[in-house]
Order: C-alpha cells, then structure tokens, then sequence
C-alpha cells in the first residue's frame, strides 16, 4: 500500500508538474509541498481535499492511485494465465491428433505394402 506522500507524487507526475507548480497550485512553499510528498508532513483533511481537487478526483479517488493498478494488473495476468493454461491444452489436443493421423497413414501404407 502506497503512502499519501506517494500518491501525490504519482499524481503531480502524471499531471507532468514539477513540485514548485504543485505548491503554487496549492499555495504553499515548494518546501512544505515536498515534505507532503516525502511524508515528513502528514497532511490534514482539508489539504488532502485541495489536492484532490486539483488533480479532478474525489477523496476515494485520491486514495486509490497506484492502487487500483495492481488490481488491475493482477487480474489481467490472472487472465492471462489462465488463457496459456487453455492454450497448452489445446497445443496438447491438437498433437495428440496429429500423431493419431500418422500412425493412421502410417498403418494405411503397411497395408498397402503387404
């Protein structure tokens, strides 16, 4: 689980600001921005709510960045696991039908042979 100070970093990156724009948008001191980023400084109800805004998210919102997708990742790779798994089983069933057909062709030209 990612820090609060992580999520805004996250955010303010995505935006692409650097932290002298985020502290201008949140009017504070670039050193008291990056303290919220470093988690020197615990942010307060009302911060935690003007850097939501900023960014156009709800508090829920804010909470769940670069949370959100690891759950997203982790059930596309589940899917996708699960996809190879269907995929092997299939390589599998096809061979096995492949030989079938040899050993067929294979028999049909002995009795051909005899």
């Amino acid at each position: 689980m990612k820090t609060l100070g992580q999520k805004f970093k996250i955010l303010r990156q995505k935006k692409g600001y650097n932290q002298k724009k985020m502290a201008e948008l949140l009017d504070v001191s670039i050193p008291a921005y990056s303290k919220l980023e470093t988690g020197i400084t615990d942010p307060n109800f009302s911060r935690i709510n003007q850097i939501a805004k900023v960014h156009d998210l709800n508090i829920r919102q804010l909470l769940n960045v670069g949370e959100e997708d690891k759950t997203e990742q982790t059930e596309e790779l589940e899917f996708l696991r699960k996809k190879v798994v269907e995929l092997e089983f299939s390589v599998i069933r096809l061979q096995g039908k492949l030989i079938d057909l040899y050993d067929r062709e294979d028999l049909r030209k002995k009795k051909e042979g005899q």
